[in-house]
């Protein structure tokens, strides 16, 4: 028989909806709790937000961060304590990673929610809207596409630039909107695949985003990050990191720094050399169809209700 192992996946800003979590919270009451400390934290109904979200602000950056990050926790507080389900690896895209180092017991939950709402406010704070866009590129040209950023970045009618590496055959560029704009009519004309653009407040992960960072290196210096307990890797870099040697300045790169995820699987793949349950660990599916676009025959799982965890516990 061979024996397998889990990978927690949290998934990061695109994957929230109205109702997130709510399921689970309706099955495991004990959850109250974390709802409560997230409430605490930041001042206003974490519950109400993930699951009704009246005030229509599940979708503003500094709402949205610390709501995923909250729905992740619970996540992944039900399939540790109600089913024994436990990770021997985690990752987190972008905003995620937060999430990877709470489960990974490097980072207080209460200040990992202070830190994503500061993140959020930063971000959006770094670029005035309608200066910034991003697009998602699909299609097999990812040579040629990353080419054609650096002529356009080059020819100095501003910057564009890849910001996700998603899968391979999918891409995200992200800074200038005539940047873009124009590195997407380029693609369209070629006929190097599809360019998508995203409906998104800022220029995320780009190089426009270093004021954000510079922001955030700043308010990361009171919060206290200990050893991690499990294995995490990086997003910035794609490496492993283990016990005390995950820094806070890896959380202020990832700000306006790439998201290496394709390779931050085949990374994690290649280390752990055995059969994996790739989990994704709160709202939303991104994160799996992504792996199983990058890894053939992958078995992915989600943990968004009480029927997707039972089919991890089944397998």
């Amino acid at each position: 028989m061979t024996h397998k192992v889990c990978v927690f996946m949290f998934p990061g800003q695109g994957s929230q909806s109205v109702g997130m979590g709510k399921s689970l919270f309706e099955n495991f009451p004990d959850l109250a709790s974390i709802y409560e400390e997230a409430s605490d934290a930041l001042g206003y109904d974490m519950k109400k937000l993930c699951f009704e979200d009246p005030e229509h602000q599940l979708g503003l950056t500094e709402f949205t961060q610390p709501a995923l990050l909250a729905t992740s926790v619970a996540a992944s507080f039900t399939l540790e304590k109600h089913f024994e389900i436990h990770a021997k690896t985690v990752a987190g895209h972008s905003l995620g990673e937060y999430s990877a180092l709470v489960n990974a017991d490097a980072l207080k939950f209460s200040q990992a929610l202070q830190a994503v709402r500061f993140r959020g406010q930063a971000m959006q704070r770094a670029v005035p809207v309608g200066v910034g866009a991003m697009a998602a590129y699909i299609g097999s040209q990812v040579e040629n596409v990353a080419n054609l950023c650096r002529e356009i970045s080059s020819a100095q009618k501003g910057s564009v630039e890849i910001v996700n590496y998603n899968s391979t055959q999918q891409l995200v560029l992200s800074g200038h909107k005539e940047a873009v704009e124009l590195a997407c009519a380029k693609i369209t004309a070629e006929k190097w695949g599809r360019a998508i653009p995203l409906k998104v407040s800022a220029p995320f992960h780009s190089s426009l985003m270093i004021p954000a960072a510079e922001e955030m290196a700043a308010h990361l210096e009171s919060v206290n990050l200990t050893a991690l307990q499990i294995p995490l890797f990086a997003n910035s870099d794609a490496q492993k990191y283990e016990n005390t040697k995950y820094t806070k300045s890896l959380l202020t790169q990832q700000i306006a720094s790439a998201v290496l995820w394709t390779q931050s699987l085949h990374n994690i793949k290649k280390d752990l050399g055995e059969e994996i349950s790739w989990i994704e660990v709160g709202s939303g599916a991104v994160l799996q169809g992504l792996v199983k676009k990058t890894l053939d025959g992958a078995q992915t799982f989600g943990s968004s209700d009480l029927e997707s965890i039972q089919k991890i516990r089944e397998s």
